[in-house]
């Protein structure tokens, strides 16, 4: 095997490897937006039934106020991490084609990280809020 056999087996190699790196890293960005839409999702869905009930209820409307805030942000963050999801697509689709520039595949990927790192912190966010709005009507 001459120099040049060997270089084109090295790049072969470790371009299967990039393709390996690349699908494993999308497959985990996949399921951290599920998460993080599962989380969301599911906490502004509990939260309107709470607050639906509470309303009937005769609760104060302070603490309602208080719970109808995080719910907003339960909400914001399902719709961020769905602009992600749409985001991934773009740059798959951008990544698909052979004229593509690298920076805007590598930007619209960072964007779509951003938005569902703002997801995990409007659920936390929201999570905190609610725990002080039922604490602080408690005392």
């Amino acid at each position: 095997m001459d120099t040049h056999e060997h270089e084109m087996e090295v790049c072969k190699i470790e371009n299967q490897r990039a393709a390996v790196v690349y699908q494993q890293v999308n497959m985990q960005g996949q399921t951290a937006m599920k998460s993080a839409l599962l989380i969301n999702g599911g906490a502004s869905v509990a939260m309107l039934a709470f607050i639906g009930t509470a309303m009937n209820n005769g609760t104060d409307n302070l603490l309602l106020l208080k719970l109808c805030s995080s719910m907003r942000m339960f909400i914001i963050g399902v719709l961020s991490v769905a602009v992600a999801s749409g985001i991934t697509y773009l740059a798959g689709l951008v990544n698909s084609k052979e004229t593509v520039t690298l920076w805007l595949w590598w930007t619209l990927n960072i964007i779509a990280i951003i938005l569902v790192v703002i997801g995990y912190v409007l659920f936390a966010e929201g999570s905190l809020n609610a725990y002080c709005a039922f604490t602080s009507s408690l005392s």
